[in-house]
């Protein structure tokens, strides 16, 4: 039987919900992102959640405006997703890749996926990272084109940041992108 985990990066009240960078196309996603962890989940896969905490004083700021510092409540998952993420693998991120520090690279490495499939926010910057990391560790990976999205603002047009990071995690880091 294959093993199969799935990475949910970032469907957090902070993006999805409220906040500086609350973006109604992540609170679309949330819905579509349930209904396939729910199949996902009775099938057998794995999932991690993937959460982005910052301290008051991230550096991250400096590019970014304050977002999901803990504690606010921005740093918390979905209430559609929360039962689902209380049965699975919950790790806090302060990095737009997944693997900083976080315990992933060694859950997956004791898990040894056939397959690691990643959803949730923001295509360009932390799936895009995350997949990066996948490919450096020599995982597997496919990306649900229909369940991940970034926002939209002048400086960062969506669908073109979308397509952009789409076929760069296709054709240069060989993800199968369905």
């Amino acid at each position: 039987m294959d093993v199969k985990a799935i990475i949910v990066i970032d469907m957090i009240n902070g993006f999805c919900r409220e906040g500086n960078l609350y973006s109604e196309r992540f609170a679309r996603l949330v819905p579509k992102v349930r209904h396939h962890l729910e199949r996902e989940m009775a099938a057998g896969s794995t999932v991690v959640f993937l959460v982005d905490t910052h301290a008051p004083d991230d550096p991250e700021f400096a590019m970014f405006p304050e977002h999901c510092v803990a504690g606010s409540g921005e740093d918390e998952v979905v209430d559609e997703l929360r039962d689902l993420a209380e049965r699975s693998i919950v790790m806090r991120k302060d990095r737009f890749s997944g693997f900083h520090a976080t315990g992933l690279d060694d859950m997956l490495a004791q898990l040894a996926p056939d397959e690691v499939e990643v959803v949730g926010v923001c295509t360009d910057i932390c799936v895009l990272h995350t997949v990066a990391g996948l490919r450096d560790r020599r995982f597997v990976t496919s990306v649900r084109a229909d369940l991940v999205d970034t926002y939209d603002t002048p400086g960062h047009p969506a669908e073109e940041m979308n397509r952009f990071a789409l076929t760069h995690m296709r054709d240069v880091l060989g993800a199968t992108v369905t």
